[in-house]
């Protein structure tokens, strides 16, 4: 990491920028018949038992940690509409489709409905298979297209079925695998669809990237900027390989490739002190900010880490809490639009200047489209991204 340029802070100092698999053996005799019965079950089975399965029903959250939900559709034998559950009801409830439809507060989607209770609230669990997941998924996250950017759809159909099949499982022990919101990938079910899309998932249809034979970690990201992040710059930990800084080149015509926020010195530092709170950092009102220094991946240009020092002590904000220390009510999120900045300073006033919107890392959205546009297969583009994968289909 490195470190330039100075500025002072609250009059105090100065602001430094730092640019196996198992196999039984029975001696070589013939199979008991009903061993041989037992493994034929067993393998007619895997289709349901193996996570990564195409055909496999993906459980998503749709609903969270509530006191009333209603909910349309086949009860037993019975269709019923805008049915009203409360925290009193006896739970869990199982929902089938009707033409193909469940709503919840009258919100349409695809498979199945569990309606359960966590924690003693009511939680709504869609259940349906992976590509109808995708069909609502992939608009939300990478949105409109035309017949021109087919191979941006494809490549985030594949990053996003990767991305499901290495999070199966995760909230099992709350009776489901993903949230329906950024804290997976977004699904907004079938009022989300659309056709062009729609025919990407099918057309990729159970293809995910893998890394040494697993599904990966598929992370992506709006704009990056010019080159993508390192897992590091964003989250704890080295990361897998697969999610590495790489050059781009691709984005520039994203609203988001470059970008600044003005501020007085005076209410930045005030809104710095404030949102530090909000990541356990507790600043007394009589306590001046000295120095702040900024250390900055040489490879990505990221800031990775921050070191704040007062009259009283140091405190080190890690890549993580970045954009939430930085951000503010005008940033989508309450967070810097990305952790590549830096400072100008002009008398009282100070520019953070910043390239990206997102956390940098895995497939940058607007370099996928316009490699799309540019003509590149949605391989190129996944490769581009994820150095190192493999596509599979499974």
């Amino acid at each position: 990491m490195t470190m330039n340029t100075r500025i002072d802070p609250e009059g105090m100092g100065t602001l430094r920028i730092v640019k196996k698999v198992g196999v039984w053996m029975l001696d070589k005799k013939p199979l008991p018949k009903y061993l041989f019965l037992l493994l034929s079950i067993f393998l007619n089975c895997i289709q349901y038992l193996n996570p990564s399965t195409k055909d496999n029903l993906v459980r998503v959250a749709v609903i969270c940690s509530v006191d009333t939900v209603t909910v349309s559709g086949v009860f037993g034998k019975t269709y019923r509409t805008d049915r009203g559950f409360g925290l009193d009801d006896s739970l869990p409830v199982f929902v089938r489709p009707r033409d193909g439809r469940v709503y919840v507060d009258k919100t349409p989607y695809r498979g199945n409905l569990e309606i359960r209770r966590n924690d003693g609230r009511i939680w709504v669990i869609n259940a349906l298979t992976m590509d109808d997941y995708l069909k609502g998924v992939v608009p939300c996250e990478i949105g409109g297209i035309n017949k021109a950017l087919m191979a941006a759809a494809m490549a985030q159909a594949v990053a996003a079925r990767s991305y499901a099949c290495a999070h199966l499982g995760q909230h099992s022990d709350m009776g489901f695998d993903l949230f329906a919101t950024v804290q997976d990938q977004v699904y907004g079910g079938i009022s989300a669809e659309e056709e062009l899309i729609s025919k990407a998932v099918d057309k990729t249809r159970g293809q995910i990237l893998v890394y040494q034979n697993r599904p990966i970690e598929a992370k992506y990201h709006s704009t990056c900027g010019g080159r993508t992040a390192d897992f590091s710059d964003a989250w704890p930990g080295e990361g897998p390989p697969y999610l590495r800084s790489v050059i781009c080149g691709f984005c520039q015509p994203s609203p988001h490739y470059e970008w600044k926020k003005v501020w007085l010195k005076k209410d930045f530092f005030a809104n710095f002190r404030s949102r530090l709170a909000r990541i356990g950092i507790y600043l007394d009102k009589d306590e001046y900010i000295r120095d702040l220094r900024l250390f900055k991946n040489r490879q990505s240009q990221r800031v990775a880490k921050i070191s704040v020092q007062t009259d009283r002590g140091e405190y080190d904000i890690s890549a993580y809490n970045i954009r939430t220390a930085f951000g503010d009510y005008r940033d989508p999120g309450g967070l810097l639009k990305s952790n590549w900045f830096e400072f100008k300073v002009r008398g009282d006033t100070l520019t953070i200047l910043g390239r990206g919107f997102g956390h940098g890392v895995g497939m940058c959205q607007w370099g996928a489209l316009e490699m799309a546009r540019k003509g590149f297969k949605y391989q190129k583009i996944l490769r581009l991204y994820y150095p190192g994968t493999k596509i599979q289909t499974r």
